[in-house]
């Protein structure tokens, strides 16, 4: 797939509108996908005719299932496994660095990576029918990188829920969580979230960016304070090959041909 396809441009009235466009409906983070994430974010940022930005998985689309497993898959717990923490940290601190106003409008699926990626925004706009999951330990992949960013976001006790249960979380409950801003019926979440978009973009803008830079700093710090335990603990998982045996599962005969190329 192109890059110039993995996601889609749109300004309305001042507002740029991402929308990820991978040609699975579930939007899974693949290298490709990440690159043109970050691309389109930072152009966003540098353009003085756009005040702030949404991005959304699109019309009945998840926002994100999270990485793209026929990638993950080819991980063996060496420094491949560094170098996708490093690709991973970068997306996440690429949403924390945009000076602007950012709204996450989240449908259906956010898991994993894609709950993480939700969580750097500054508002998050969500449909009612959307689920939020954190699965990786029951699927034998670290999820230090997903507790420590909820750690911050929502505190201890909630975080340690979260990621060792492993369940689906429905938006009411991500709502009483504390991570959900607003719920939305489906068909408004858009409109909705253009709306705040809209109004975070009125505020004047110097004090929103100086403000937005002394309270976001914390967690884009701490994202690269985590970087290297993630790696130490994702090294650990693919040696054991516990997450290997999981994409074998979810990608069945995929998976195998892979991993006889190997």
């Amino acid at each position: 797939m192109s890059e110039t396809t993995l996601v889609k441009i749109a300004d309305e009235d001042g507002i740029r509108v991402i929308t990820l466009d991978h040609e699975s409906r579930n939007n899974p983070f693949s290298a490709a996908m990440e690159d043109s994430i970050r691309r389109a974010l930072r152009e966003a940022d540098q353009d003085d005719t756009v005040g702030a930005i949404v991005v959304t998985g699109g019309e009945g689309r998840s926002f994100s299932a999270g990485g793209d497993f026929n990638e993950v898959k080819n991980l063996t717990g060496g420094d491949d496994v560094d170098r996708w923490i490093d690709r991973v940290t970068e997306l996440y601190a690429a949403v924390l660095r945009v000076s602007k106003p950012t709204v996450a409008a989240v449908d259906h699926y956010a898991i994993g990576m894609g709950f993480q990626f939700a969580l750097m925004f500054d508002w998050r706009v969500v449909a009612t029918r959307a689920e939020f999951r954190m699965p990786e330990l029951r699927h034998g992949i670290g999820c230090s990188m997903g507790g420590t960013i909820l750690n911050y976001v929502v505190g201890f006790s909630t975080m340690q829920k979260i990621i060792y249960e492993c369940d689906g979380i429905p938006a009411a409950r991500a709502r009483d969580f504390g991570f959900v801003n607003e719920l939305v019926e489906p068909p408004l979440l858009l409109a909705r979230s253009k709306a705040v978009a809209r109004q975070l973009a009125g505020y004047p803008r110097a004090s929103w960016r100086a403000t937005k830079v002394a309270v976001g700093q914390g967690l884009l710090d701490l994202l690269h304070e985590t970087a290297d335990r993630s790696k130490a603990v994702h090294r650990v998982a693919f040696t054991d090959r516990s997450a290997q045996q999981h994409f074998a599962r979810v990608l069945g005969a995929k998976y195998q041909g892979a991993a006889a190329a190997q």
